[in-house]
């Protein structure tokens, strides 16, 4: 209950987004994930995660990792304390991506929003795409989509391994999707909620 919880207890939700292209007679998907966590928490997240990191660039980034180390990356999200949201939105238009991306995401800070976060960090893009989302998010606010207590701001990668969690986790649930590493699905055990939404 809340009563019960410390006077410092927060949550804040991780964000980062996946676009399967379409295949053939399978449309495209994209993927929008949160890692949600009380921030005070995540020091265990951001240790477990960096003592991974083979690359010289200095992350981690699913795509570019081997099975096995993708496997030894769910492992230690789904050690974590950790609840992971996501949107995954279809069929995507390839020529109206960021259509797909503002509507996962409209439904992804509701459903954030509905869970107590106060602070969501998305990954940064190019600053007019960062300017775009700060409307959008304004415009959520004004027509009542989502409270004014949810604060939405950008962050890096390289500067906050909790962004590499949604990285994966949307990997993850892209994979399990076309059949494939159910395993990692296992390894992130039950927390994982998923939404489908029609673009």
């Amino acid at each position: 209950m809340a009563d019960d919880l410390p006077a410092s207890f927060s949550l804040h939700a991780w964000v980062d987004e996946s676009i399967q292209a379409a295949r053939g007679e399978q449309p495209g998907v994209y993927y929008l994930a949160a890692a949600v966590a009380n921030p005070d928490e995540c020091g265990s997240t951001r240790e477990a995660l960096r003592g991974l990191v083979r690359r010289r660039h200095g992350r981690l980034h699913w795509r570019d990792e081997l099975p096995d180390q993708q496997e030894k990356i769910a492992v230690a999200i789904g050690a974590q304390d950790l609840a992971h949201v996501i949107v995954v939105g279809t069929p995507v238009d390839p020529r109206r991506q960021e259509r797909a991306r503002r509507l996962c995401m409209q439904r992804l800070l509701f459903e954030l929003d509905q869970l107590g976060v106060v602070q969501v960090w998305l990954e940064s893009r190019h600053d007019s795409l960062n300017r775009r989302g700060v409307v959008m998010v304004d415009a959520l606010r004004s027509n009542g989509a989502i409270s004014k207590a949810i604060r939405v701001d950008f962050g890096k990668p390289k500067d906050d391994p909790m962004l590499w969690v949604p990285d994966a986790v949307a990997g993850i649930v892209s994979l399990v999707r076309r059949g494939r590493r159910m395993e990692l699905r296992d390894a992130l055990g039950k927390g994982v909620d998923e939404i489908a939404i029609d673009l």
